[in-house]
C-alpha cells in the first residue's frame, strides 16, 4: 500500500515550501506531539486493526498514531496538509518502516485511490477541516466496502476561545455524526474517551458493504 500511495502522490508537493512556514510548521508539529500519546494508542485500540487491514490517518501530524499502528503489522498512510509535520513524522519514523506512506493532502482531496483502505481515523483534526462535508464525502470514497471510520476530538466548552476552542463542543460532535448519516454512513455511534488529562468525543461509523 505504501508504494500504491506514494506513486498516487507524485506530484502534489512540487511547489516550493517557505523556509519561514516550515520552521512555524515544524513548532506546531512538535507541540502537537506533547500529550498525543494517549489519544493515539486509544483510536489504534480501537480500530481493532487485524491481518488484511488497509489504514490512514486524516491529518496525522508527526505521525504518532501512524507509528503505533504499523507496529501491528498493517500498512498505514498518513495524511496532513503541513509539509513540517509530514518531515517530522518521516523523521521520527525507522528508515525500514516499509508499511508507512507520508502523503501531503488536506480531507477534502484526499491523495488516495477510490477503496484504498479499510479503516481510516482523525486525531484532533475534524475541526480544521475548512468543508467538513466534502471530508466526509472523501471518507466513504477512499473506503472500501465495510470499512470503518473513527473521528476524535477533544470535547470542549461551547464558547471556549483560543486554544481552549481547539477541539469540538457535544453539540458540533452531533452535527458531524448526522453528516456521516447523511453521507450513507452506518451503524453511527459516539461515545466519550479519556485519554491522558483530556476528554475525547469519538464517533464511529462504517461504509455500507
Amino acid at each position: 500500500m505504501a508504494e500504491l500511495s506514494e506513486q498516487h502522490s507524485s506530484g502534489q508537493n512540487s511547489s516550493r515550501v517557505n523556509p519561514a512556514n516550515l520552521a512555524v510548521g515544524a513548532v506546531m508539529a512538535l507541540a502537537m506531539t506533547a500529550g498525543r500519546g494517549p489519544v493515539a494508542r486509544a483510536i489504534v485500540a480501537e480500530a481493532g486493526l487485524a491481518a488484511g487491514d488497509r489504514a490512514a490517518d486524516i491529518g496525522c501530524g508527526p505521525g504518532t498514531a501512524v507509528r503505533l499502528a504499523a507496529a501491528s503489522g498493517v500498512p498505514v498512510t498518513g495524511v496532513d496538509p503541513s509539509p513540517a509535520a509530514l518531515s517530522l513524522a518521516r523523521m521520527f519514523t525507522r528508515r525500514n518502516a516499509a508499511e508507512v506512506a507520508w502523503l501531503q493532502g488536506r480531507a477534502e482531496h484526499l491523495p488516495l485511490p477510490d477503496a484504498a483502505v479499510t479503516v481510516a481515523w482523525s486525531i484532533s483534526s475534524v475541526h480544521h477541516w475548512a468543508d467538513p462535508a466534502a471530508g466526509i464525502a472523501e471518507l466513504g470514497r477512499v473506503l472500501a466496502p465495510g470499512g470503518r471510520v473513527l473521528l476524535a476530538e477533544r470535547l470542549t466548552k461551547p464558547g471556549a476561545r483560543g486554544l481552549a476552542a481547539h477541539g469540538s463542543t457535544r453539540e458540533r460532535s452531533e452535527e458531524v455524526a448526522r453528516d456521516l448519516t447523511s453521507a450513507g454512513f452506518s451503524d453511527v455511534r459516539s461515545h466519550d474517551l479519556a485519554a491522558g488529562r483530556r476528554t475525547y468525543v469519538v464517533i464511529r461509523a462504517q461504509r455500507p458493504g
